[in-house]
């Protein structure tokens, strides 16, 4: 069944870089050759590597993943990403988004919670490692069959879609995406805490009030937040406005003091030093980087 994902894919996706689907939730991807670093925000989804292996930088942990194991973001987390295509050929693998409504819907008819497999502790990360499996290779065959008809994307993919989440759902750490789902963890109040970051990035951090929210003190809050990320919630949000200018220099055309502007940043010369410093080129060279950032 590898070597049946493997010919799929390599079928369906004929450039570098991203390619989009007949389902919004579900991206191909494929690289040519080694990429370095490239800091991006990973949104939940399940990220699968069928040929060639991906690296997950999250500060001083490295989650990689390929044929043996895939990927699971339960929340908003910012990441390094480093590509290792291998001997076989390029790297060849999909995203899909998670669906915390889908989850829970999954979760309400389920006659028994998912539990972490004995020996498994939860992470307290915002990533996890999972070990491929037959059903979830034989699940991710049907979709991208379904990919290659948008009717049958719409229906057919669509449920496996379904089914994929539940895949997941019961795997051994499948308690983990539970909990975020459903807001029972600390991992899930942070979730909930990036995910407001995520969509008011342009406004002021106010990390009390986020706290409070969390049912935290503010000293709990920063530890699991940077527990969660690696960051704190100030480089978090820095994070998060870099990225966003970065795609408002790509995928919109705007120059390097709108893009600074639109993502929250209110000196352009102050913009243009962080953006540099992070991303490793000035903002005026982001487009030549798109593919690199694209997987």
């Amino acid at each position: 069944m590898l070597q049946k994902l493997v010919d799929t894919l390599s079928s369906m996706i004929r450039t570098e870089g991203s390619t989009t689907t007949f389902l919004p939730e579900v991206t191909l991807f494929r690289a040519e050759r080694h990429a370095p670093k490239v800091p991006l925000i990973y949104d939940q989804c399940i990220c699968i590597a069928a040929q060639g292996r991906k690296a997950c930088h999250l500060s001083e942990r490295t989650f990689t993943y390929g044929p043996d194991q895939y990927l699971v973001v339960p929340t908003v987390v910012p990441v390094d990403i480093e590509v290792f295509p291998d001997e076989a050929g390029p790297l060849l693998g999909l995203t899909m988004s998670i669906d915390f409504r889908i989850v829970r819907e999954i979760l309400d008819t389920m006659q028994a919670r998912p539990q972490s497999a004995p020996g498994h502790e939860e992470s307290v990360t915002g990533v996890y490692l999972e070990a491929m499996t037959d059903d979830i290779l034989e699940t991710v065959l049907r979709l991208l069959r379904c990919l290659q008809e948008p009717g049958e994307a719409a229906v057919l993919g669509r449920q496996t879609v379904r089914e994929l989440h539940y895949r997941v759902l019961t795997g051994a750490h499948g308690a983990m995406l539970s909990s975020a789902a459903r807001g029972e963890s600390s991992l899930a109040r942070i979730a909930k805490a990036l995910r407001t970051i995520h969509d008011n990035y342009t406004e002021p951090l106010d990390v009390p009030r986020l706290a409070s929210a969390s049912n935290m003190s503010t000293r709990s809050f920063h530890e699991h937040f940077k527990a969660v990320t690696s960051h704190t919630p100030v480089q978090y949000l820095k994070r998060i406005r870099l990225e966003k200018a970065r795609q408002y220099l790509v995928s919109h055309g705007y120059q390097a003091g709108e893009a600074a502007h639109m993502a929250g940043f209110e000196s352009p010369s102050h913009f243009s030093r962080e953006f540099k410093r992070h991303f490793g080129y000035p903002p005026s060279e982001a487009a030549r980087h798109t593919a690199a950032a694209a997987v």
